[in-house]
């Protein structure tokens, strides 16, 4: 069970704090434990109010300073998804996104931005499917190594790129 104050990642929408536990605001027989969670990154009209036994969203602590170190430095070498047709690449998109693994998220954004440079140059747009699986891989990743290392959302993406080019000169 979480503590109140504790801050973790609830499925694949980010980082939340433990505001409180409470009872079901729906239903008054409902004996199980509630927790409260209050979103860091997002509007606070986004809180979650979920059974603190609930096994069908994950709910994790947040990784710790290393692990995200580890994280970061791998982003080289972690390889995009590749999948060749529109229909099997939101499939994958969605069961990389739900995994919660945040490698996997790194290989969404990776695999955008090839698609990116590519539609670029053929003078067309990226598809939505695309934009909107790189926002929320984003998002994932950006919140909890934001928490992490207790930085505002909006630097991790220059705190990232610095990490990496300081590791590919040393």
């Amino acid at each position: 069970m979480f503590n109140i104050g504790d801050l973790i990642v609830y499925g694949n929408s980010g980082v939340y704090t433990i505001a409180e536990y409470c009872k079901s605001p729906v239903d008054k027989n409902d004996t199980r434990t509630f927790y409260l969670l209050r979103p860091l990154y997002e509007s606070a009209s986004n809180i979650i109010m979920t059974p603190a036994s609930n096994d069908k969203v994950m709910m994790r602590y947040l990784i710790t300073k290393d692990e995200a170190y580890g994280i970061i430095d791998r982003i080289p070498y972690i390889p995009e998804l590749t999948v060749e047709f529109e229909r099997a690449r939101r499939d994958k998109y969605k069961e990389a996104l739900s995994s919660g693994d945040l490698e996997k998220y790194v290989s969404i954004i990776k695999s955008v931005h090839t698609r990116r440079e590519t539609v670029i140059k053929c003078k067309k747009r990226l598809s939505e499917t695309d934009a909107e699986y790189e926002k929320r891989a984003k998002f994932c990743l950006y919140s909890e190594l934001a928490s992490v290392f207790d930085i505002p959302f909006d630097s991790v993406e220059a705190f990232i790129y610095q990490r990496i080019t300081a590791e590919a000169k040393g």
